[in-house]
This record gives structure tokens, C-alpha cells and sequence, in this order.
């Protein structure tokens, strides 16, 4: 790579890989188990009872994420990149904070206002309304959380196409320093292993 600026923590790259692959699994779960499963079916309702206590495990992760971001220094942007690529990079990771953070309480409002709580089996989360919600309110908390959820993913398509174009156009570390380990350098591998490299 062209540049190095750092490289984020260990658990900064955790929590990162875990939420994104979270969110994308239960988006893409909850968008298939209608064309998948029929209504009433086994499988579809086992899928649905599954995305609330998924979504709040995902939820606390998000909080954890929130706070370890601003309470521990992050690599800088690359050299180079011009104003309105910063500026860009910078609303697209606030625009993508804002949603994940906002998109599982309207989730959770949605739920609540149904008078149904977050139920993981063994417990519950009891909704903390003691007042009644109209169809209208909670049909449109619900619809809320969907359109949420979609923005999330193009938001994040968009993250990661910048990603991909950092790593295979600039050629700066952006992509890399997310990524769980650093990708093996073959060439300097090879010149350690070459009978030469001995001389």
C-alpha cells in the first residue's frame, strides 16, 4: 500500500465486521422468510420471533461501538484525499451512525406500541408504554423501521464500494485496516524463502 495511517483495535474491527454482518443478515432474513416460508409456517414464524432478540443483541453492540468510537483515537484519512472526499467520507460514516442507532429504537417503539415485548425464550423485555397505541401509530413505527433498515443498506453499499475503490484505485490502506488481519505480502514472503535471501 501507498500510505499507512494507522490501523484500527482489535475490538474497533470486531465490533465493526459483527454489526455490519448482523444488520445484513437480518435484513436480508427478514425480506426472504416471506418468499421462502409460507404464512403461518413453522420456519417463517421461528424467523420472526427471531428478529427482535437478534436486532437488540445487535442494538447493545451498537452502543458498545458508539461509545468505544469516541472514546478512542481512530487512524487518519489517508494523505491526498481531496475536501469533498473528506467531507464525503465524514457524512457517510455519520449518516451510517445515525441509522443504526435510530433504526433499532423505532424497531423497539414499533414492538412496544403492538403491546408485544422483546422476548428471548428464557425472559422478556416488557414494553414500558402504559398508555394504548393505535394500529395507525404502530403500522407506521413499523414501516419506519423498514424503510430504516433499507436506507442502512444502500448506505453501506455505498461505504463499501468507497472501500474497494480506495484499496483497488488510490491504493491506500482505508480497506486494509479494517480487515481482521493484514493480507499476506507473497512477495516479500518469496524473497524470505528464496535460497538467495540467505547470501
Amino acid at each position: 500500500m501507498s500510505t499507512t495511517s494507522g490501523r484500527y483495535d482489535r475490538v474497533s474491527i470486531w465490533l465493526h465486521w459483527t454489526i455490519g454482518l448482523g444488520i445484513i443478515a437480518i435484513a436480508v432474513i427478514e425480506l426472504l422468510r416471506g418468499e421462502l416460508f409460507a404464512k403461518g409456517s413453522a420456519p417463517r414464524e421461528a424467523l420472526k420471533a427471531l428478529h427482535d432478540p437478534a436486532g437488540t443483541i445487535i442494538f447493545a453492540l451498537i452502543l458498545l461501538r458508539v461509545v468505544w468510537r469516541f472514546t478512542h483515537v481512530v487512524p487518519a484519512l489517508p494523505p491526498g484525499m481531496r475536501d469533498w472526499e473528506r467531507l464525503a467520507a465524514k457524512l457517510t460514516h455519520v449518516s451510517l451512525y445515525l441509522l443504526i442507532v435510530v433504526m433499532p429504537l423505532v424497531g423497539f417503539a414499533a414492538t412496544f406500541a403492538r403491546g408485544r415485548p422483546v422476548d428471548f425464550g428464557l425472559f422478556q423485555i416488557a414494553s414500558p408504554l402504559s398508555v394504548s397505541v393505535s394500529r395507525d401509530v404502530a403500522r407506521a413505527l413499523k414501516e419506519a423501521h423498514g424503510y430504516l433498515a433499507e436506507a442502512i443498506l444502500v448506505i453501506a453499499f455505498i461505504h463499501a464500494l468507497a472501500a474497494l475503490w480506495h484499496h483497488y484505485v488510490r491504493k491506500d490502506d482505508v480497506l486494509t485496516r479494517m480487515l481482521p488481519s493484514r493480507p499476506v505480502d507473497l512477495r516479500r514472503n518469496a524473497r524470505l524463502l528464496s535460497p538467495d535471501a540467505s547470501t
